[in-house]
């Protein structure tokens, strides 16, 4: 059998890393003399050894044609690789045949090529395997075998293809190809016992992991995906006599990724089985179709989608799955009319989503028995939410007490929290920077990258803020967090900002007050989430998100007294794409505010009061502030707080727009002003309200917002006479004025709105 490009172990008797090197002493490093001879010499007198042997290929650029590493071999072989391998260009170099290899496939020259599937000729390419080889196939591998700390870059076709082995461990293996590389499957497996796949990256323009048939005792664990078409099990019933399939993926972040966890069967399928197929604690970061059993796949429509199906999928589990899905059906699974799904479970603790579960054939009963599953939607708890995610559990841990870190609550562990991040930051995987359980003193400290790899900072902890401001250095906050991608806090920590001492200063006319440190700060941060940390007594603001992209806060709880001055909960600013959920925020300020340039930004099931309310703004103040796009508040209960959802801007300001501000489905318990829309916010008579403000506010809508006010104006909508509101909608509002005065009122100025549904209290019905 002639291989494809690199390096090919068949029956080999083991695998080390470890034992007499062997050098490719001829080859050439200079990235053009082809070395296939020098390789293949060095593997012979390595598999003849009687001692455990390791062929290395030493740093450096290395051209290698097709070639073949073949077994049985008198002892256990390592192939070490330090150096970059690569592929020729010329297709024709390779045969019709299966192959592998390692490293830079070359494929930019093939991808344009891969078409096949439009044009009719994909047999060639994925059944026969095509010119385009992929990078690197093992083939009856049977004593344990581990790939270790190696990158696959660019295949001209799938990346690593694993046949009939058993017993086999891939840790550390970083894949890349552009996302628009067709066919490049990341790690596709058939036929093989016991495969381990941990703590991997990869970034390609197919599949992340594919399973084929008679794959069994599969563990993907570990990994990070995307661009890429997500982690499948199949597609499963193309051919007959197919072998069954089980399979558990677990601990994954899936980002930017066309589909998330996926099962697919081909319909007009032979009878087969897969069971055992297990989904546990996965992120998903704007992932298409996050969760999927997909039993009438038919790309191109190659397939009779009418007849039923026989591959019989059973004992599946989705649990612990969060993230955002980039498609409005999150969760979809089409079963089989012919055999049903069976024993379907779902369980996690607070999630929800939405599901397409049922296909209609005939009835509504027909419909519910070709699924086949109790589908109890209560208690089905997926976290599939409009969020940002870049979970990590590496297993790089960099314990921050081993680097001198004392729960005294009286030695700064400043210096160790660095020293641990520093080390963290320059390792080349995932790894977990923690606080253990205590209670910490921390000064101001800046947490920067870029670094290497996606890393965890778990704080279990209470950290403590400085009570002294003069050891804070002005508007820098305590804990800053910048330039970093796929960062994750977690853990359930408190970080004590101390503020009581500064809340008496008339923060809102003193300079003194924009010295003060601000709690948390994420700068420049992307493809991030925040969950289960605490915030506690800000000397400022809590939490101040700029220049953000991709980022989820969860499960984050916020808390200071109500008489709190300026200590907002999270103030957004020059950022797209932030997702707060299943939070709780009791402040002194504003729960939300969102400033100049923030866009779509998804704020739900937040719980909000004490405080000021969730707004928009204030806009307005300064000159050339960027557009505010798609703001979402949604399913959020805001109780005792002085203002409900609004939107403000400055009198006499410069131009500015504000676009597609919605909120909807919100609970207001005894909140005063509930709905606001305030052009004329001018706080202790700083401005000229003689002037009108000149940002433009346009495509907003307030939907199904119930409950009491504490004030008898419910709805105040008081829009510039010199750009009026443009596109306001009101619909479902009914809320119930709790004093003494008489009945809930509304106040319209310069505003054309669209009413609709319940109107309590009645609205714009005198609009200027």
């Amino acid at each position: 059998m002639v291989a494809g490009w690199g390096s090919h172990w068949k029956g080999c008797q083991g695998f080390e890393s470890v034992g007499r090197p062997f050098k490719a002493t001829s080859s050439k490093a200079d990235g053009k003399s082809e070395d296939c001879q020098a390789f293949m010499s060095a593997w012979k007198v390595a598999c003849t050894c009687t001692d455990p042997s390791t062929v290395m290929v030493p740093g450096g650029t290395y051209v290698v044609g097709p070639v073949q590493f073949q077994g049985p071999c008198r002892a256990p072989m390592g192939f070490r690789v330090q150096g970059t391998l690569k592929a020729p260009t010329d297709l024709n170099r390779f045969e019709l045949q299966d192959g592998g290899g390692t490293f830079d496939g070359e494929g930019h020259t093939a991808w344009g090529q891969n078409n096949c599937a439009r044009t009719g000729t994909c047999n060639l390419l994925l059944v026969v395997c095509s010119p385009c080889p992929k990078l690197i196939t093992y083939v009856s591998l049977r004593s344990p075998i581990r790939l270790f700390n190696t990158t696959s870059l660019n295949s001209k076709l799938f990346h690593m293809d694993i046949l009939n082995c058993w017993n086999m461990t891939l840790q550390y293996v970083t894949i890349n190809a552009t996302g628009d590389s067709l066919y490049t499957d990341g790690i596709h497996m058939g036929r093989s016992t016991g495969v381990n796949i941990s703590d991997e990256i990869i970034k390609t323009g197919d599949d992340s992991v594919s399973i084929g048939d008679g794959s069994q005792h599969i563990n993907v664990e570990k990994v990070t995906c995307g661009p890429g078409h997500g982690i499948s099990v199949g597609s499963l019933g193309k051919y007959h006599n197919e072998e069954p399939v089980g399979v558990t993926v677990k601990n994954c972040t899936l980002i930017n990724t066309m589909n998330g966890i996926r099962v697919k069967t081909w319909p007009d399928s032979p009878a087969s089985v897969a069971t055992d197929l297990h989904f546990e604690d996965i992120i998903m970061n704007n992932v298409g179709n996050p969760i999927l059993i997909n039993q009438e796949y038919c790309p191109y429509d190659q397939c009779q989608a009418k007849v039923p199906w026989q591959v019989k999928i059973s004992d599946v589990s989705f649990q612990g799955i969060c993230g955002m899905s980039g498609t409005q059906v999150a969760v979809k699974l089409v079963c089989s009319r012919g055999v049903p799904c069976q024993t379907y479970k779902s369980v996690s603790k607070e999630w929800e989503f939405t599901i397409v579960a049922y296909r209609f054939y005939q009835t509504k009963k027909r419909e519910k028995e070709n699924v086949g599953m109790k589908l109890n939607i209560a208690a089905i708890s997926l976290l599939l939410l409009l969020a940002s995610v870049a979970e990590v559990s590496g297993d790089t841990y960099f314990d921050v007490t081993k680097y001198g870190a004392q729960a005294d609550g009286k030695t700064d562990i400043s210096q160790a929290l660095l020293t641990a991040w520093e080390a963290a930051c320059a390792s080349p995987i995932a790894s977990r920077v923690v606080i253990p359980a205590g209670i910490y003193a921390l000064g101001q400290v800046t947490i920067e990258g870029p670094c290497k790899a996606p890393i965890n900072l778990i704080v279990k902890g209470t950290v403590r803020a400085p009570v002294d401001t003069s050891r804070f250095k002005p508007q820098a906050g305590w804990v800053a967090f910048q330039h970093l991608d796929q960062f994750t806090l977690s853990g359930y920590g408190v970080f004590d900002g101390q503020g009581q001492s500064v809340w008496g200063q008339k923060c809102s006319r003193s300079k003194y007050c924009h010295q003060l440190p601000i709690n948390l700060r994420f700068n420049f941060l992307t493809n991030s989430i925040i969950k289960d940390i605490t915030s506690k007594d800000s000397k400022q603001f809590h939490i101040n998100v700029l220049g953000c992209r991709n980022i989820t806060f969860f499960q984050v709880t916020i808390t200071a007294p109500e008489d709190s001055q300026n200590t907002d909960g999270i103030h957004i600013g020059r950022s797209r794409g932030v997702n707060i959920t299943h939070s709780t925020i009791q402040t002194g300020d504003d729960c939300v505010s969102i400033g100049d340039g923030s866009e779509q930004i998804d704020i739900t099931k937040v719980n909000c009061g004490p405080g000021h309310g969730i707004s928009v703004g204030s806009l307005g103040l300064y000159k050339n502030e960027a557009p505010v796009i798609g703001i979402r508040v949604k399913n959020c209960t805001l109780s005792d707080t002085t203002n409900g959802v609004r939107v403000k801007t400055w009198p006499s300001s410069p131009q500015g727009t504000a676009t597609e501000m919605h909120f909807h489905d919100i609970v207001m318990n005894n909140v005063s002003n509930p709905i606001i829309i305030d052009q004329e916010y001018c706080p202790h008579n700083q401005c000229n309200l003689q002037v009108p403000s000149r940002v433009k506010l346009s495509n907003i809508s307030f939907k199904n917002i119930r409950g009491t006010t504490s004030t008898e104006l419910a709805v105040n909508l008081v829009c510039s006479k010199g750009a009026p509101c443009q596109k306001v909608e009101l619909g479902n509002i009914d809320l119930k004025y709790t004093g003494p005065e008489g009945t809930a009122s509304s106040q319209c100025k310069n505003v054309d709105a669209t009413l609709w549904g319940t109107q309590q209290p009645k609205t714009c019905a005198q609009a200027a």
